[in-house]
């Protein structure tokens, strides 16, 4: 089991109300908002934070992940199962380490390692499972080679020795547009590539690189271990898309090839498009996939914010403040711009979006939105950078 490290700072939080503010100054969450938080004079030391909304909005420390199991450059996501959830750190470097942090016992645990290094990945929480991909696969070792795509289960709970459970990182096939068979010319000058959409509907992931390469959207089915290329054009928007409601998901607008730093609505659903052949008829996987009206935008047009889903209808993005200079940033506390979204019409969107199809986003005229908007302060926390938000 590993150690509890004293958590960063007093743990207090406080959130005074600036006098040219015009919006609610605290923010009703739905589930505790968690961070991950990695300090700028030490990349390898995480600490996990919640945003406390009964505390007025402020940030407070829940505990630090152990510095014997962290490298720079991890990834986290939540995990769930009927067992629990937990936070899980992924990656980073050559240990391609595997931590896992109950929040409930405040327990952390070492999982198994990766079957290759991987230098932030792509985390995304599927049932029970945990996927990581390689943000930016590569073909010349040693980090980000094959297997690029890997999965480690959590239907029994915590995989850890120390829980008496141990399994291991399963790989799995690669996306297609993944340089996976090169010539020697090519392996010589491999394509950059770095994954930067990514979302779950039903029982398929998807994944689009960045917008600059147009390869389409691809779809991992969980369920047959396939690929299928489901769209020709790379999903609208960067990060992960957060679900608000059936197949409604928030997500950063990409526009022009360039990110917008405002939040969106998407409707997505993928349906099987049958063709015949000489043999007989098949039936292929289709994306359909509508932007409806931009909600908000950041106030500070800070790019790639993190999106959280806070139940049905509801969700939040937050963004981080960042200082240009490092000898500020160790200085400064840290602060967070929290959003809290709740759209009150959810239920006729989604009947709209289902009976009209593509005439969806010409007939929904605006939605109810119920926006309370937040800046979060911390006492004692001082030099660090968030590196990942959910919500569990």
């Amino acid at each position: 089991m590993a150690p509890k490290r004293k958590p960063d700072g007093d743990g207090s939080g406080e959130s005074p109300k600036s006098p040219g503010d015009t919006k609610e100054s605290s923010v009703d969450l739905a589930k505790p908002v968690y961070l991950v938080a990695a300090r700028r004079d030490d990349p390898a030391a995480y600490s996990v934070l919640e945003i406390d909304a009964a505390a007025g909005g402020g940030i407070r420390a829940v505990a630090g992940l152990p510095g014997c199991y962290c490298e720079p450059g991890m990834s986290f996501v939540a995990a769930h199962s009927k067992h629990g959830s937990w936070i899980v750190g992924v990656g980073g470097g050559l240990k391609a380490g595997t931590i896992i942090f109950d929040p409930t016992t405040l327990k952390a645990f070492y999982g198994p390692r990766l079957c290759y290094p991987k230098h932030e990945p792509v985390l995304i929480s599927h049932g029970s499972e945990v996927y990581a991909i390689s943000r930016r696969p590569r073909v010349v070792p040693r980090i980000d080679c094959q297997p690029w795509f890997e999965c480690l289960t959590f239907s029994k709970g915590v995989t850890s020795k120390d829980c008496g459970f141990w399994v291991s990182w399963c790989h799995l096939p690669p996306p297609p547009f993944f340089p996976c068979l090169l010539d020697p010319y090519e392996f010589r000058n491999p394509p950059e590539i770095s994954v930067s959409s990514y979302a779950v509907l039903g029982s398929y992931i998807l994944i689009s690189p960045q917008p600059e390469l147009v390869v389409g959207t691809h779809a991992f089915h969980v369920v047959n271990k396939t690929w299928e290329k489901i769209h020709d054009e790379n999903l609208p928007f960067v990060g992960q898309a957060a679900p608000v409601g059936g197949s409604i998901f928030a997500a950063c607008l990409v526009s022009n090839k360039t990110i917008t730093g405002s939040a969106s609505l998407f409707y997505m659903s993928i349906d099987d498009v049958s063709s015949s052949t000489s043999d007989a008829a098949v039936s292929t996987p289709s994306l359909s996939i509508q932007e409806l009206k931009v909600v908000v935008a950041s106030e500070d047009k800070i790019p790639w914010p993190f999106f959280c889903p806070l139940g049905q209808g509801s969700f939040c993005f937050i963004s981080c403040r960042r200082h240009k200079h490092k000898a500020n940033c160790l200085k400064k506390r840290l602060r967070v711009s929290l959003t809290a979204l709740r759209i009150e019409n959810i239920e006729a969107i989604m009947a709209c979006c289902q009976s009209q199809g593509a005439k969806a986003k010409d007939l929904i005229v605006a939605q109810q939105v119920k926006e309370q908007s937040h800046t979060c302060k911390s006492k004692g926390l001082f030099g660090m950078a968030v590196v990942a938000a959910f919500s569990m």
